[in-house]
Formats: structure tokens, C-alpha cells, sequence
């Protein structure tokens, strides 16, 4: 195998793996982890480095995100752990 088949061969099997642990620990919808696993497949194919970007990114925001959960719990009372945006939120942010 050349090295872009075998890149190739980890950005699926890491792309995969990091899309179903985000799904299941509820950072991503199911469209979210696909799109992820996409992105961050073609990115890692592309190169290591590439691949290493977006992961810091995800894994960062990610955290972030968990942090300022409980903030924002006490700060708005409309809040639910896990709600998703879609693009219905659109035009409620255009506004």
C-alpha cells in the first residue's frame, strides 16, 4: 500500500471513531457527527497536520461547551443540556 492509502485507511477508521464517541456523549446531532466525520476524514487524507487542526478545534470547543454548561444553566431559564441549533434558530438570530 502507498502512503496515501494508508492515510487514507486511518482517516476513516479515526474519522469514524471520533464521530460516534461525539454522538454518543451528545456534543453532535446525527447529521452533526456525519458531516464531522467528513470533514475531519478529508482533512486527516489530506494530511496529518490538517487532520490535527480540526481535532484540537473539536476537542477544544467541545470542552468549552461542557464548561459553560452550568453557567448558563443559572442564567437562562430555557436551557436544556444537549439542545441542539438547527436552522429553524435562523431566523430567531437574524432578528
Amino acid at each position: 500500500m502507498d502512503g496515501l492509502a494508508i492515510r487514507g485507511a486511518i482517516a476513516v477508521v479515526l474519522s469514524l471513531l471520533v464521530a460516534i464517541r461525539a454522538f454518543k456523549h451528545g456534543s453532535l446531532s446525527k447529521s452533526g457527527a456525519f458531516m464531522g466525520f467528513l470533514v475531519l476524514s478529508i482533512h486527516i487524507a489530506a494530511s496529518y497536520s490538517f487532520g490535527a487542526i480540526i481535532l484540537v478545534f473539536f476537542f477544544t470547543s467541545s470542552k468549552l461547551t461542557k464548561m459553560g454548561e452550568d453557567k448558563k444553566r443559572g442564567a437562562d431559564d430555557s436551557f436544556k443540556v444537549g439542545a441542539y441549533a438547527s436552522i429553524n434558530a435562523l431566523p430567531h438570530l437574524a432578528s
